[in-house]
C-alpha cells in the first residue's frame, strides 16, 4: 500500500512538473513574441485609416523605398519574406489582414499579419465581390467568348501529362472532363487551387477527369515540382500558342466543364470564387444524367 502511495505521489509530481514546464514554455513564448514586437515596432506608428495608408504609400514611393525594404512579420512577429507574407494573407480566406506601421516621416517600414475581425472579413469579401463582378471592357470580352462556346463541341486535343500518360478528348467521351488553363507565376491561378482541389477530392471516385494545362512551356519536372501537394489536377505541359488558342483563352485562370458527349457546358474566365459553386453544380448535374 505504501509503495502504491509513493508511486502515485511520484506520478503526481511528474505530471505537476510537466504542467509547470508547459506553463513556463507558454510564458517564454509570450515574452518572446512581445520582445520581437518591441524590437520591430519601437518608434513606429500604426496606420489607422485608408486615407492615412494612401498618404503613406505616396510618401514611401516618393522616398524610393521598395517593397524589399519593408519588413514583413507574421502574427507572432516572426520576420518572413514579402512573398511568403503575401501568400499568408492571400491564402487565409480573409481571416488575416495587414497592419501597416510608419516612421515619423510617414514612410512605411513594417507590415504585420493580424487576425481580421468579423467586420473586416465581411468588408473584404464584399469589396472583392465588387471587383470580380465589375463590368469592364475586358470582362465583357471574356463573357462573350465563353457565351459563344456554350453548348458547342469542345475543341479536340491529344496531349501527354507530366508522367507521359496520354489524354485524348475523343477517347474521354463518356466521362465528364474538367479543364483548367493556368501558368506558373499566376497569382489568381494559385489562389483558386485549394477550391479546385476540393472538387478533385469530391469526385475522385466518379467518372470525372481533371486536366490542368500549364501554358508557359515549362518542363514536366518543373511543373511537378511546383504543383506537387498544391494542385491535384492532372498536369499537362502546354504552350500559349497551342491549345490556349483553340479555346480562345484570354485570361488566366480559365476553366471549362465538358459533358460526356464532348460538349462545353460551363466556362469561367478569370478567378471568381463566387462562381466556383456553379462549376461544382454543373459536374454534379452531368453525373446524375
Amino acid at each position: 500500500m505504501l509503495g502504491k502511495k509513493v508511486f502515485c505521489l511520484s506520478a503526481l509530481a511528474i505530471l505537476s512538473s510537466i504542467g509547470v514546464l508547459r506553463a513556463q514554455t507558454a510564458v517564454d513564448s509570450v515574452s518572446q513574441v512581445e520582445a520581437r514586437k518591441v524590437k520591430y515596432l519601437s518608434g513606429l506608428q500604426k496606420v489607422n485609416s485608408v486615407k492615412e495608408l494612401h498618404y503613406a504609400d505616396s510618401i514611401t514611393n516618393a522616398k524610393n523605398v521598395s517593397e524589399a525594404d519593408i519588413i514583413c512579420l507574421s502574427k507572432e512577429y516572426q520576420k518572413v519574406h514579402r512573398y511568403e507574407f503575401a501568400n499568408l494573407i492571400d491564402q487565409s480566406d480573409y481571416k488575416l489582414t495587414t497592419d501597416t506601421y510608419v516612421d515619423s516621416n510617414s514612410v512605411i517600414r513594417v507590415k504585420v499579419a493580424r487576425a481580421a475581425t468579423k467586420e473586416e472579413q465581411t468588408k473584404a469579401i464584399e469589396e472583392f465581390r465588387k471587383v470580380v463582378f465589375a463590368v469592364t471592357p475586358e470582362s465583357i470580352e471574356r463573357e462573350k467568348i465563353i457565351a459563344s462556346q456554350m453548348n458547342k463541341p469542345a475543341p479536340s486535343f491529344s496531349v501527354v501529362d507530366v508522367d507521359g500518360v496520354k489524354y485524348d478528348l475523343q477517347e474521354l467521351k463518356g466521362k465528364v472532363v474538367v479543364l483548367n488553363f493556368w501558368f506558373i507565376g499566376c497569382a489568381p491561378c494559385k489562389k483558386e487551387m485549394p477550391e479546385l482541389n476540393k472538387l478533385v477530392e469530391k469526385y475522385k471516385s466518379k467518372n470525372v477527369v481533371f486536366l490542368a494545362f500549364e501554358v508557359n512551356d515549362n518542363t514536366p519536372g518543373k511543373i511537378k515540382a511546383v504543383t506537387e501537394g498544391h494542385f491535384n489536377y492532372t498536369m499537362i505541359p502546354a504552350k500559349r500558342n497551342g491549345i490556349s488558342v483553340q479555346y480562345k483563352i484570354k485570361t488566366y485562370p480559365t476553366s471549362y466543364v465538358i459533358d460526356q458527349s464532348g460538349i462545353i457546358r460551363f466556362g469561367l474566365a478569370a478567378y471568381n470564387p463566387f462562381r466556383l459553386p456553379e462549376m461544382d453544380k454543373t459536374i454534379e448535374t452531368l453525373l446524375s444524367h
